[in-house]
């Protein structure tokens, strides 16, 4: 008989073998492939090709880490006698070897079941120190967070408390069985998106595409789909959504560029592309795609009251509501 165990213990196996993808994309940002390679890549029942290597770990990125963990252990040693928080930190910081060791007791504790049944604890540490070990987006993302949330105070906390941290991990662990294109691994990868769900209201499919140095502020509420990609240092606000319109099969969901800030409650749906340093404001409604730098609020709204100097005139006569629709934006219609 097959157990849970032993099954999740073979797709660890399978994962740790498979070859890791580049965490820094180059490549992501795009959505013009054929229609028929975007649906080959995203058929369930398609056997995914095995992937080049890519040496993205760098001695700088190990350095980081190293330095993250040690500022770790320091402020884990102040609490170590906490009679509610001392066993913790004991366990999980202190008796760690490094910062993949130390995440991997971070997340099985949270994602394992008290029964031990569904994703054993002894299992998943493996697993998620394992997919997280030479990983250079982790140190990214808890780099990320220290230096751009106003409430981060430590990265003990960080660590140790930030739901939307957590998240992040869990989805990059599931990504790794995911890509192995084996049926109990990836159904291994479902089982860990529904225990992130579960515990931490944040479902991001196993598929979708992360890169580093996110901030996922708050996190509750966020939906990420299977053909999103998201690149490096943005930052996401809960109850975002990046999702499908209803209407399409294959590649279908949006495609956000680097140093992009989606606001609280944003709905971003369809494959189109928001560029590079673009914010959508807070429950924007956006189904066209994005230029660079801009913003976009309400249903498909940009806000630019620099764009030349006859708008700036325009625009110091009501600067709290001036805004133009898109498709009427002259010059650079989208």
């Amino acid at each position: 008989m097959i157990t849970a165990t032993s099954a999740l213990r073979s797709a660890a196996r399978r994962a740790a073998r498979a070859p890791r993808r580049r965490s820094s994309p180059s490549s992501w940002y795009s959505a013009s492939a054929p229609l028929e390679q975007q649906q080959q890549r995203v058929r369930p029942d398609a056997p995914i090709e095995p992937q080049t290597p890519v040496a993205s770990y760098t001695e700088d990125d190990a350095a980081r880490d190293a330095r993250i963990f040690s500022r770790l252990r320091d402020e884990a040693e102040g609490l170590k006698t906490s009679p509610l928080l001392g066993a913790s930190v004991r366990k999980q910081v202190l008796d760690a070897e490094d910062l993949a060791s130390c995440l991997g007791e971070v997340l099985s504790c949270r994602l394992a079941r008290s029964n031990d049944s569904f994703l054993p604890r002894d299992e998943l540490r493996k697993a998620c120190t394992d997919a997280l070990r030479g990983d250079a987006r982790v140190g990214a993302d808890i780099s990320a967070i220290l230096a751009r949330d106003p409430a981060a105070i430590s990265y003990l906390q960080c660590i140790m408390f930030f739901k939307g941290f957590h998240a992040t991990q869990a989805q990059r662990v599931s990504a790794t069985f995911w890509r192995s294109g084996d049926r109990a691994d990836r159904h291994a990868a479902l089982a860990i998106q529904n225990r992130i769900s579960e515990l931490w209201a944040v479902d991001v499919h196993p598929a979708a595409e992360i890169g580093g140095g996110l901030l996922m502020d708050h996190a509750t509420g966020i939906v990420v789909g299977e053909t999103a990609v998201i690149g490096d240092n943005c930052t996401i606000l809960h109850a975002v959504t990046l999702g499908g319109t209803g209407k399409e099969r294959g590649d279908r969901h949006p495609k956000i560029g680097h140093a992009c800030v989606l606001g609280a409650g944003a709905t971003i749906l369809g494959n189109i592309k928001v560029g590079d340093g673009a914010t959508v404001g807070s429950q924007a409604v956006v189904t066209k795609d994005v230029p660079a730098g801009m913003t976009v609020v309400g249903l498909n709204k940009l806000l630019d009251p620099h764009f030349d100097a006859k708008r700036d005139s325009v625009v110091e006569k009501r600067p709290a509501t001036w805004q133009y629709e898109v498709d009427t934006y002259d010059g650079y219609s989208i």
